[in-house]
């Protein structure tokens, strides 16, 4: 090929080029915009609400991708266009923020009055087991084979629960790992056999609806207190998606409506729990993206 002609060919391909390729990075702008999502229940439907209404609203595709918690912190803190709706705070997620505070925005509180702890069943007598330390005792430890029932390794709740063992001087106990649903199964078993098991709780969650449960007491506080949930993004999304970035920080949820779309979730799926949500409260999709009436 001639060079004038090689050098014709490589205009028009690079003309093409700059046509598919908008100017000043806008291809990352196209690009979706990815929610991490853990096992947490709320997580997974605040989510998939949040999807719903960014992909309706904002015409911007929205990728759901599935990790455990420190990846989900570290994936906001390096991605472009990514979010986390459930960092657990001051204290379950403490050491994650920790990690990617400055790396990250947080959007501020979706819910409050969130916790976790340790539950036990209420046929469990109280003057036996009431709190984390009556553990120590033999008899309680003999009824509990020794073992609690955790979640995911990589949750802050386990960290914190190891962390309680050691506290509290229960060597001869051993935190099981497992998944949430895994967890909750071994809850609905240990019932229906009314026999005694502690699991790592949190509420909300649509076990409290479905089971009769209590947490134990805490005297030393290694698990916390009550909690807020908090949305955290990208740093870069409030300038690539500004409109998505104000929406998400009015975005806001009451317990009571987290509790409803978490049973609704367990009897249907998080994706209809979702739908069932933004059907019924249209006012509040319409504060969140800022058309409400305001007559």
């Amino acid at each position: 090929m001639p060079h004038s002609r090689f050098l014709a060919v490589c205009m028009v391909l690079a003309a093409l080029a700059g046509a598919l390729l908008p100017a000043g990075g806008a291809l990352a702008k196209d690009a979706p915009i990815t929610i991490y999502v853990d096992e947490y229940a709320e997580g997974q439907v605040m989510s998939r609400v949040a999807r719903d209404v960014i992909e309706s609203e904002y015409d911007v595709p929205v990728e759901l991708k599935t990790v455990s918690v420190g990846p989900a912190f570290l994936g906001v803190a390096n991605d472009d266009r990514s979010l986390f709706l459930v960092a657990w705070l001051p204290r379950t997620h403490a050491a994650y923020m920790e990690r990617v505070g400055d790396q990250v925005d947080n959007l501020g509180e979706l819910f409050d009055g969130a916790r976790i702890g340790w539950a036990v069943p209420a046929y469990v007598p109280e003057d036996q087991l009431a709190s984390i330390a009556d553990l120590d005792k033999p008899a309680v430890a003999d009824k509990l084979g020794g073992t609690i029932q955790g979640i995911s390794a990589g949750a802050g709740e386990m960290a914190l629960s190891a962390e309680a063992l050691e506290t509290y001087g229960l060597d001869d106990y051993r935190l099981i790992t497992a998944s949430s649903a895994a967890m909750t199964a071994a809850l609905a078993s240990a019932i229906d056999s009314h026999e005694w098991i502690v699991v790592t709780a949190w509420s909300p969650h649509w076990m409290w609806q479905r089971f009769d449960l209590r947490y134990l007491d805490d005297p030393k506080g290694v698990l916390g207190g009550k909690e807020h949930v908090d949305a955290i993004a990208s740093q870069g999304l409030a300038k690539s998606e500004p409109d998505v970035h104000a929406m998400l920080k009015r975005m806001h949820y009451s317990l009571e409506q987290i509790n409803t779309m978490l049973v609704n979730a367990e009897q249907t799926s998080y994706d209809e729990a979702a739908a069932t949500f933004i059907s019924e409260h249209p006012e509040v999709i319409a504060e969140w993206t800022g058309h409400a009436d305001t007559r």
